[in-house]
């Protein structure tokens, strides 16, 4: 088994098919959805670069066997392996995170980073993962868990907009300025047009599958990123948010409406959207348009003293 670091766009491609197959073939549990990866890659890592952060395991074929994302900044990393590599290399997974947990720590203590714990995920249903996470150490979070949720394209409502109230694309690398303010207010994150540039301009976005809800002043009051998965003709929601001076008007349901009927004219035959469980604004809005639960993941975390 090899490990290597990512190269760019032929190792993001090689990434999804890979998350693609392995959903064909294995099933959904334990595996992210292939538009997760670039979205994980260039936006949760917007302010680093991914090829210092980003690591495949290779078997002798040069097939990918598994592969891990380290988030320094935020004290995490996420894992994914083959469901052939727990039985052709038992020790890998213990292997994978064990290299993961270790070199995450090195990052952060050279960033002088001050936190007490370091965080990982698994899907509650996944007992192989869970039980090699608890092996090493790490404690599940009772508390925060994250619901991933599906619902067939079938039966799609239209939009119910207030009056003046529109739904569109976004325009390209032009609108970086405006997205990132939206994406900011939504999330209270940091976003700057810099780093959504960054992300517009990162493979694997396209603008065509970003819909905001425009105000009738012209001002961007939400919006949601769509991703497809053309092998198993499902669609992913990843984020969702409104804008908190245009919240309780059904722009959420009805920009997901829009965007599920994106999907169905994609191909695809499924959506789907993960949220936290503890957030009840997204459980009602997911709910209420029909996406019923499909599997837990479960947060764990570990103590540190860097």
């Amino acid at each position: 088994m090899k490990r290597t670091s990512f190269r760019g766009d032929d190792d993001l491609v090689r990434l999804q098919e890979f998350t693609a197959r392995q959903i064909k073939e294995h099933g959904r549990m334990g595996m992210m959805h292939p538009g997760d990866v670039p979205h994980r890659i260039y936006n949760a890592l917007r302010r680093d670069d991914p090829r210092q952060l980003v690591h495949i395991w290779e078997d002798d074929d040069g097939a990918i066997a598994g592969w891990t994302l380290l988030d320094p900044r935020g004290g995490g990393f996420d894992a994914q392996l083959a469901a052939v590599a727990r039985t052709s290399a038992p020790g890998l997974e213990r292997e994978m995170n064990l290299w993961s947990e270790e070199t995450l720590l090195a990052l952060m203590k050279s960033g002088n980073s001050e936190a007490e714990a370091i965080e990982t995920d698994a899907f509650e249903a996944d007992t192989v993962r869970t039980t090699t996470l608890e092996k090493l150490g790490w404690v599940a979070q009772d508390t925060e868990v994250a619901m991933l949720s599906r619902r067939s394209l079938t039966n799609i409502e239209p939009p119910e907009l207030p009056d003046g109230y529109t739904i569109r694309t976004v325009r390209g690398v032009a609108e970086a300025g405006p997205v990132s303010e939206l994406h900011s207010a939504g999330f209270g994150s940091s976003w700057t047009p810099e780093l959504y540039r960054r992300v517009m301009e990162s493979p694997g976005y396209h603008p065509d599958r970003e819909l905001l809800v425009e105000a009738p002043d012209g001002a961007l009051a939400a919006f949601c990123v769509t991703w497809p998965d053309e092998l198993n003709r499902t669609g992913l929601f990843e984020p969702v948010a409104v804008h908190p001076d245009h919240r309780r008007r059904h722009l959420g349901s009805s920009l997901m409406r829009a965007g599920m009927a994106a999907m169905a004219g994609w191909g695809m035959k499924w959506a789907e959207v993960m949220y936290e469980a503890d957030n009840p604004g997204s459980g009602r809005l997911y709910r209420g348009e029909g996406f019923e639960p499909l599997y837990k993941l479960v947060f764990y975390r570990k103590p540190i003293s860097l």
